[in-house]
């Protein structure tokens, strides 16, 4: 069966890569004031959510590509599912600078050899022109441990119509 191609335009780019952007140092995991009380692979998850915000705001699919697992699938609703060489490839070639990315209401739970990352995402990006927009998303990250490392497997994201008011800039 032939594959298609992704869809394009602007707001699912932003919306494919903030998938993958959920870490910033300020971000809540669990409880965050207490990191003493997160487990040991808690925060190896939240570590490997670091690692993949560098990349992608670097663009740098090599880290990607040890990162994602070999079945790596983004969906987010209503658009078609993206595949890990598709994803990378996106991630490569991202047409807009991403100016900061953070990570709220973010927690992790563990099942083994499997652990679930949710949150809410808001980023801020610049296109050609220097417009800036703040776009936030929702979204669930599925970590498998492979050969004694967490790979992200799959990531869904949804984006919100707008951002909670708790977390547009203070004025």
């Amino acid at each position: 069966m032939p594959r298609s191609k992704p869809v394009m335009n602007p707001g699912w780019w932003l919306s494919l890569l903030l998938i993958t952007l959920p870490m910033s140092t300020s971000a809540q995991t669990n409880d965050a004031e207490h990191p003493e009380k997160l487990t040991k692979d808690q925060q190896a998850i939240l570590q490997v959510e670091k690692e993949i915000f560098t990349a992608v705001k670097n663009q740098d699919a090599r880290t990607l590509e040890r990162i994602l697992a070999d079945d790596f699938v983004y969906r987010s609703p209503g658009n078609q599912e993206v595949a890990k060489e598709d994803f990378l490839k996106l991630s490569a070639s991202f047409p807009y600078k991403i100016v900061s990315v953070w990570g709220e209401e973010m927690k992790v739970n563990v099942y083994g050899n499997t652990a679930v990352l949710t949150g809410l995402q808001l980023a801020k990006t610049q296109d050609d022109d220097g417009k800036e927009r703040t776009s936030a998303v929702v979204f669930t990250d599925v970590f498998v441990k492979q050969k004694g490392k967490w790979r992200l497997s799959l990531a869904h994201a949804v984006d919100l119509p707008k951002i909670p008011s708790q977390y547009l800039p203070k004025k």
